[in-house]
């Protein structure tokens, strides 16, 4: 099963560490100052279940950036409110820290019950439920408990272990990366480093890079609770003892990461959201402090799409540190306000190594925009979107993106059966960028359609050509097939329209229609061929030749040659007639023919062509016999 990790959070002396006591059995407070001031003050561990981390953080506000540290990588908060206090200072930054953290999941214990009557503990618990609405807790369990009577303890227990169940496992990104938490020296072993593996896995003999001091190490042993492994995995709490590492050479916000893969960096770009609680608006080059992971830097905040950063509202950042630091895209941060400290916002690595930007570049607004992503498969989703009409394969994303081309392979797979991309023979797009395309095509030949209402549809490259997009062709045509395929389109001949579409004529035109089709019909198998019909109708040539090209869309004539057309129902007793004649007879002449349907010479040669092309008889010579059609017994 995978790991999990369990953050604390709560105010200062709401019974956290007591709280992990009398769940795990385990004391956290190992630091001789906080066992005798009875205050956590860094943060502890407790190995709670084979594959459960539970990590106690400090509640004073002194100490939020330990509580920041241990909380930088939990997958399921524990949130802890006193019942004789209620909701405190520290209860809401340290929510809104779990918040900007992007912490899903969560269980809360309201402690301390046995100071306090049943009725303040349920006021207590509805206080809790108006102050967690909107957040990630808004309809998480809430558990009244004492650790010193142990009541609700195992009901507690209950519930974080179905939580544990509802735990998705890390996705892992491939590259080795740990940061480090904890640094002490063991007698006999050396340095060892704490921290929970985020991506990639890391095994006893392995060379890792420390940054952002770039010195590559040798991983001598491998502890995953406090159990020697051959090998921690992505999600899990490893101690790694390192080769020819003085303890003074590495500290807590260091980087653990496979070599050659990371580099440090002095700017980051980021979507960053300030809080509404935050007490002033953020203004453009504000010192703050900066916490990525378990380190804190300080850092100036560069705004490159507002004037201002207000209160509750997100924009568009470069942060410029004061010290090289070590992130990834998709990584969380929180900011704290430099003087006074307190948390102000937080939010979402972008880019971890950009050039300096100026404000407000379209340019480099756009490219932000495109990187707004904490996944691999939002990645590749956006990089999709911005190559727009050009399929990439899968090889040529994976160089792009930095990961791995059999990652890559197995994402797009995915996506494509989620019908988030679509998958075709010169790579992939992005299901939206298909989607308008095809709104495009769609789009493109309605207006088409209205412009000449009498024309069935349009060629392939005259629509093209309408759409004045940088499409290729190979994924045009593509998109064409697969829209005739859906039923989007329909084909006639080489004219596309889209399905449900009619010609529509005016009251003129259908008058007209209606005359030509009277005369056709009279005519019988000998009717006026175009050049004679406008003087019959009492009409322009073109205005007959529109309507007799629409009729012919509309299956009301039949165009035998350029300049003649029929009637279909003349057509279909003439086929019949000589399927008649042939039942009965080897063969039909053309005099014979020209007899039997009642026309003349200038007909008859055509209308025998024509039948010949629908297989109702075949030419031997200069005679006409059964063809395919009426040799299978059709007609």
């Amino acid at each position: 099963m995978h790991h999990v990790i369990i953050g604390t959070a709560g105010h200062i002396d709401h019974g956290k560490t007591s709280l992990v006591r009398a769940l795990t059995g385990i004391e956290t407070d190992t630091l001789p100052e906080e066992q005798k001031r009875g205050v956590t003050i860094d943060i502890g561990f407790a190995y709670w279940k084979e594959n459960v981390t539970l990590i106690d953080v400090p509640g004073h506000e002194r100490f939020v950036k330990n509580m920041v540290t241990g909380v930088s990588s939990v997958d399921l908060a524990l949130v802890v409110v006193a019942a004789d206090d209620g909701a405190m200072p520290q209860t809401r930054e340290h929510l809104d820290i779990l918040n900007l953290l992007g912490v899903k999941r969560g269980v809360v214990a309201v402690t301390k019950t046995d100071l306090v009557d049943a009725d303040w503990a349920d006021l207590v618990v509805q206080d809790l439920r108006d102050l967690f609405a909107g957040t990630f807790l808004h309809d998480a369990p809430i558990v009244p408990v004492s650790s010193t009577t142990g009541a609700g303890i195992d009901h507690l227990r209950s519930l974080l272990e179905e939580a544990i169940e509802g735990v998705t496992a890390r996705e892992d990104r491939g590259l080795f990366r740990l940061p480090v938490d904890r640094v002490f020296s063991v007698r006999g072993f050396g340095t060892v480093v704490t921290g929970t593996v985020l991506s990639g896995s890391v095994g006893v003999g392995n060379e890792v890079d420390l940054l952002p001091a770039g010195k590559t190490l040798r991983v001598r042993g491998v502890q995953v609770h406090g159990v020697d492994v051959d090998r921690a995995t992505v999600g899990k709490r490893a101690a790694l003892n390192l080769a020819d590492l003085d303890v003074s050479e590495v500290e807590r916000g260091d980087i653990l990461a496979q070599p050659g893969r990371y580099s440090t960096t002095r700017m980051v770009d980021a979507r960053m959201e300030l809080l509404a609680t935050a007490p002033a608006p953020l203004k453009n080059r504000d010192r703050v402090r900066l916490h990525l992971g378990p380190r804190e830097m300080f850092a100036r905040v560069v705004l490159l799409d507002c004037e201002v950063l207000l209160p509750g509202s997100s924009g568009l950042v470069q942060f410029r540190m004061e010290e090289p630091g070590v992130t990834a895209r998709g990584d969380r941060f929180v900011v704290r306000r430099y003087s006074p400290v307190v948390t102000i916002g937080g939010g979402v690595v972008l880019d971890p190594g950009p050039a300096k930007h100026r404000r407000f570049e379209d340019t480099v607004l756009t490219a932000l925009g495109g990187l707004e992503a904490d996944d691999a498969d939002r990645v590749i989703e956006v990089k999709l979107q911005t190559d727009g009409l050009t399929p990439r394969p899968a090889e040529e994303l994976a160089s792009e993106l930095g990961l791995s081309p059999d990652e890559v392979s197995r994402r797009l797979k995915t996506l494509a059966s989620s019908g988030r991309v679509r998958a075709g023979k010169s790579g992939f797009v992005h299901s939206g960028v298909r989607s308008s395309l095809m709104d495009k095509i769609r789009g493109t030949l309605e207006a088409y359609h209205a412009e000449e209402p009498l024309r069935s549809g349009i060629r392939r490259n005259e629509l093209l050509g309408r759409l004045r997009l940088p499409v290729p062709a190979h994924f045009y045509e593509e998109t064409l097939d697969d829209m005739l395929k859906e039923g989007d389109l329909k084909a006639e001949g080489p004219f596309l329209s889209v399905s449900g579409h009619a010609i529509r004529m005016s009251d003129e035109q259908e008058a007209l229609r209606k005359q030509i089709s009277r005369l056709l019909e009279e005519g019988g198998a000998a009717p006026p061929d175009l050049q004679e019909l406008p003087e019959k109708v009492g009409a322009e040539a073109d205005a007959v030749r529109q309507v007799v090209d629409a009729m012919q869309a509309m299956g009301d004539v039949v165009r035998v040659e350029s300049l003649l057309v029929f009637h279909p129902g003349v057509l279909a007793g003439v086929e019949q007639r000589v399927a008649e004649y042939l039942t009965n007879e080897a063969d039909l002449a053309v005099s014979a023919f020209r007899d039997l349907v009642g026309t003349t010479r200038k007909y008859a040669v055509p209308l025998l062509n024509y039948l010949d092309n629908s297989g109702v008889t075949e030419r031997q010579g200069d005679v006409r016999v059964k063809g395919p059609k009426l040799r299978q017994g059709v007609g």
